[in-house]
């Protein structure tokens, strides 16, 4: 069996003295599809800030087994200031590594890598266009080329189908099935009957984290997310049931 590209033991975490995950436990292997699903605040994003390095934990450990792999994160839309003056391919090219200030431009070979990258998206024709200029399906295009171009081991999504419409949603998924094939994926969504029926395996994630090694979302999954519906997926349309309730409150 393969080793974890990323190893979280007993990892707890938060903002100053604001624990918000707590003993959390979970291994990324290659060619894992990982839904992440969770009430608001119930620390979704933290667990991501973490995985990315981007958080110190307040005891435990983040380890990488084999060398902390490449990552690719495509942060949530509402994050990305749209008013910042750069263009597609400025945005695209950020990602690039082994950039300095003495060397700012991409070499050759980036510049080959980039072209592509932005062909494969359908993104050339817009190359120069400002990224305010974009629909959200366009620049969250451009962010998860941003995300791909170093080709990732490992790419972690947050939210990645909000404020984008159902053409680009369909293509997104599909991108990251075909994705799947070469890389680890983390994908955190509130989208739980479209998901399901993708990713591999769940881990509920509310101050703590519970996994499940499949996709089914069983009534203990349903628990621990704490919604109040019960989803059936069958087929490649999902079907969301929901309980019974009073109208008039």
């Amino acid at each position: 069996m393969s080793k974890a590209l990323v190893a979280l033991q007993n990892v707890s975490t938060g903002y100053l003295s604001d624990t918000v995950l707590k003993n959390v436990n979970l291994d990324i292997f290659p060619m894992d599809f990982i839904g992440v699903l969770g009430p608001n605040g119930g620390g979704k994003t933290t667990l991501m800030k973490v995985v990315l390095g981007l958080l110190p934990v307040f005891s435990g450990k983040v380890l990488f087994p084999s060398g902390r792999p490449a990552m690719g994160y495509l942060p949530q839309a509402s994050q990305i200031d749209k008013s910042f003056p750069i263009t597609v391919k400025e945005l695209v090219s950020s990602g690039l590594r082994d950039r300095t200030p003495w060397f700012p431009y991409p070499g050759i070979a980036q510049r080959r890598s980039l072209q592509g990258m932005l062909e494969e998206a359908g993104l050339l024709p817009l190359a120069s266009r400002p990224i305010g200029e974009l629909s959200g399906g366009q620049l969250q295009k451009a962010l998860l080329c941003r995300a791909l171009i170093n080709k990732p081991k490992l790419l972690i999504l947050d939210e990645p189908n909000t404020h984008v419409d159902k053409q680009f949603e369909q293509e997104l998924y599909k991108w990251l099935q075909d994705l799947n094939k070469e890389m680890a994926i983390l994908l955190v969504s509130h989208d739980i009957g479209t998901i399901t029926p993708m990713v591999k395996t769940i881990a509920c994630v509310n101050e703590t984290l519970h996994y499940h090694p499949s996709n089914q979302l069983t009534e203990e999954v349903m628990r621990v997310y704490n919604c109040p519906v019960d989803v059936i997926a069958h087929g490649p349309i999902p079907h969301r049931v929901l309980k019974s309730h009073d109208h008039d409150e």
